[in-house]
């Protein structure tokens, strides 16, 4: 089965193969399908991650910690009107984030 990191690799590179219009909601829930299909949690983790470097609310999901990385004054709800700078930001902040912490599992 293929593995989280491998598919970084790929998605990173290729975003709009694998969305619609290369949107950060759009590759959130492109990594939310992987991790259910992959059954590793690897996002549960990854949020928890997220909510120990205390930038947001600890009640919001990995992608909305993730949000308020791109920037603290983000509401989820801000993502419906992004423009594709905006998207292409987040993702990239997306990317990176979730690469670190698989640096700290061991697994990238």
């Amino acid at each position: 089965m293929t593995k989280l990191p491998e598919v970084l690799d790929i998605l990173e590179h290729r975003v709009g193969m694998y969305t619609m219009t290369q949107s950060f909601s759009e590759v959130c829930a492109f990594l939310d399908g992987f991790d259910m299909y992959s059954e590793t949690a690897t996002m549960k983790g990854f949020r928890a991650w997220l909510a120990e470097r205390g930038t947001g609310s600890k009640e919001l999901t990995w992608w909305g910690l993730v949000l308020c990385e791109v920037d603290p004054k983000l509401r989820v709800s801000d993502v419906r009107s992004f423009s594709p700078e905006q998207n292409q930001e987040a993702v990239a902040v997306l990317f990176s984030l979730l690469r670190d912490y698989l640096r700290t599992l061991g697994s990238d």
